[in-house]
């Protein structure tokens, strides 16, 4: 069984699907899981991006290996000064830091959705509205993965993410790290689509959402 004969996967939706799998992307990489795409307003992708700050070197982003190199950043520097974004949508996997919140607001990006909120937040983040709960399951848990694999188990942002995020921290430490680098990002969540369901039920008893 995969998650792609999921109905949520499905009825996710290209902007939580698309960035999940540009997340899914940096982790294959070796970079920070997060991923953003730039939506039309008849939901055709205008751009895309994934952050890239801490990716090894390599590829053809031209912020790449940059503090900017950030998954909106990225998907940003793909669109022409003159295009109109007064009619799209920006899609990231966490929800945007302040410069990349800044720089939508710039660019004259219409609106913003994410899927999680960022677990390396100095303060908790309030949750995304209208985003399925095994969704920001799935976005934290391969940021977290990327954070394991780039600093190891004793990262303080997975210490934070204990207290802040248990539900996520605990799947990852049941998840092989070789079950999440299968190629696509469907594949990978397949066998353990029953615990991601489980640990969102459990968040949603936790938060009351």
């Amino acid at each position: 069984m995969t998650v792609a004969s999921i109905a949520a996967w499905q009825d996710a939706g290209l902007g939580v699907t698309r960035s999940l799998e540009l997340a899914h992307r940096s982790l294959l990489a070796g970079g920070l899981p997060v991923g953003a795409v730039v939506l039309g307003s008849g939901g055709d992708v205008v751009a895309e991006g994934r952050n890239r700050a801490y990716d090894p070197p390599g590829g053809d982003d031209p912020l790449q290996g940059s503090p900017i190199a950030h998954a909106e950043m990225n998907a940003l520097a793909r669109i022409a000064t003159s295009a109109d974004l007064s009619t799209t949508t920006l899609w990231s996997s966490h929800q945007p830091c302040a410069m990349c919140a800044a720089a939508c607001e710039f660019t004259g990006v219409e609106r913003v959705r994410f899927v999680a909120p960022d677990p390396s937040d100095d303060q908790p983040s309030p949750d995304p509205i209208g985003v399925d709960g095994p969704w920001p399951i799935v976005a934290n848990l391969l940021f977290l993965a990327g954070i394991r694999a780039y600093s190891g188990a004793s990262a303080p942002i997975l210490l934070r993410a204990r207290n802040r995020e248990p539900e996520t921290t605990n799947l990852l430490e049941m998840v092989a790290p070789q079950q999440l680098r299968t190629a696509a990002l469907p594949d990978a969540l397949g066998p353990i689509w029953p615990h991601v369901v489980n640990a969102a039920r459990l968040r949603q008893r936790r938060t009351g959402g």
